[in-house]
């Protein structure tokens, strides 16, 4: 077929195989339908979370088993949803089940250091070549404390992002993840779009954007505002669109850039870390960025976040100029789960 043809799609064709298809998962989840009926009485959307629902409704879950989950009607699936990447050891795997029983029965939550967090924090420095670490709850939270640890380091303001990236729910990042085509601006410059109402526009402002796999883009936003900008933050592969790779090259230009600017980079591994390689895209790419922010397939399931980094930034934690806190940071139960998905199942014979 020459590049220049084209396929006519039938519409109503694609209409009629969606209705049915989803008039096919309604006739055998009538427990979920009557669920979200009942959950919306307290739960906007009868969900937790926006992204936990879809069209034509949610789909409530019962339990899982290593690669299967189960709705409330008992119909069985093949989990290649994976909790958005958690659960690359899979369900209930026996070494996670084993290591979340044992820390129960001593204490779920202290708010106090355990010995825990030190083997974790080790197993993390030798993956991915960053000496310093720090525990939270999310991915979120990993990368709001990269941007304040980046603006606090430089004294500047101004974060650089790639358009289409989604780097967690904070004003500092959500901006241009899925802006409308009628607001994206140019290719090579970007505007930047709030994600979701509610977020200031004095925010907005702060967080520049350009294409990703575009080098010359960079050094064009850092010539564009010399000495404002703190820091970039990335993806090292996109995983918005599919999964899209970076360009060889391309990583290590971004950081020769940021570095002659006085500015850091850090990388969102939150959905790569431990996952497309034993060393997370560190690994995979071979460039080491001054901060890295791990979560979801490093926990074995249970809430986590981790933020690794070089010590001339993570030093301003241990000297209190900046404060990286939370309640739950570094949670027994968490911990246990992380070191021994980290230690006993995601080794290196495991990639």
């Amino acid at each position: 077929m020459a590049s220049t043809d084209h396929v006519e799609i039938d519409l109503e064709l694609v209409d009629e195989l969606i209705r049915r298809e989803e008039q096919a998962l309604a006739d055998k989840q009538p427990r979920s339908i009557a669920h979200q009926k009942e959950a919306s009485h307290r739960l906007p959307g009868g969900v937790s979370s926006s992204w936990q629902t879809a069209p034509p409704h949610p789909i409530y879950v019962s339990h899982g088993k290593g690669s299967k989950v189960w709705d409330l009607d008992g119909n069985e699936f093949v989990d290649y949803h994976n909790g958005y990447g958690v659960m690359i050891v899979g369900h209930a795997h026996p070494k996670i089940v084993e290591a979340v029983q044992r820390r129960v029965e001593l204490g779920t939550h202290f708010a106090q250091p355990t010995e825990d967090a030190l083997v974790v924090a080790e197993n993390l420095a030798e993956r991915t070549g960053l000496p310093f670490w720090r525990f939270g709850n999310s991915g979120t939270e990993a990368t709001l404390d990269a941007s304040r640890l980046m603006r606090a380091a430089t004294g500047r303001d101004m974060l650089l992002k790639c358009e289409g990236i989604y780097h967690g729910h904070h004003d500092a990042l959500m901006v241009s993840v899925y802006p409308s085509p009628d607001r994206w601006g140019p290719h090579e410059r970007p505007n930047s779009v709030a994600q979701t109402p509610g977020l200031p526009q004095s925010y907005v402002e702060l967080t520049r954007v350009v294409p990703f796999n575009d080098p010359e883009g960079v050094k064009r936003i850092f010539e564009e505002f010399p000495d404002q900008i703190a820091g970039m933050i990335i993806e090292p592969c996109m995983t918005n669109l599919g999964v899209t790779l970076p360009e060889p090259g391309y990583l290590a230009s971004i950081k020769e850039t940021c570095h002659a600017n006085g500015a850091f980079l850090a990388f969102d591994e939150v959905k790569t870390g431990a996952a497309i390689a034993w060393g997370g895209a560190i690994e995979a790419f071979g460039v080491t960025p001054d901060l890295v922010c791990f979560a979801k397939a490093i926990g074995g399931g249970l809430p986590c976040g981790a933020i690794g980094g070089v010590e001339e930034i993570m030093n301003l934690v241990e000297r209190g100029k900046v404060d990286q806190v939370g309640t739950f940071n570094g949670n027994p139960l968490t911990l246990a789960a992380s070191r021994a998905a980290l230690t006993e199942i995601l080794t290196k014979d495991a990639y």
